[in-house]
């Protein structure tokens, strides 16, 4: 059994476990924008069109409101991570590059 699956069973985590990072981050901030994108519409329509009594309407509003705070700080967070991860991942290229560089002199430094 692979380490560190959390919960999910060996051959989900490992299926998992092969995805890029890079895939997960975009994935990530898309699906959280359309959600958020989701939450208000869906807000919108339910205050705008239906006949809910006031204090109901309210709650929507404000359960809504924090729903997006919530879903910014996700978007949020993932995007710093995401630009982080790619600079990292540009770093390592330009590493490889100048060790690829190097070890074609045969090892010498001069």
């Amino acid at each position: 059994m692979t380490e560190h699956n959390y919960f999910f069973p060996d051959f989900l985590g490992k299926m998992m476990a092969k995805v890029d990072l890079r895939t997960q981050y975009e994935a990530s901030l898309l699906s959280m924008s359309l959600i958020a994108v989701g939450l208000v519409l869906t807000i919108f329509y339910l205050v705008v069109y239906f006949e809910f009594a006031l204090w109901y309407k309210i709650l929507l509003v404000i359960n809504g409101l924090a729903g997006l705070l919530f879903f910014s700080s996700g978007i949020i967070t993932t995007f710093q991570q995401y630009q982080s991860y790619m600079v990292v991942i540009e770093f390592q290229k330009i590493q490889e590059t100048i060790n690829q560089n190097q070890s074609g002199k045969g090892g010498k430094d001069k």
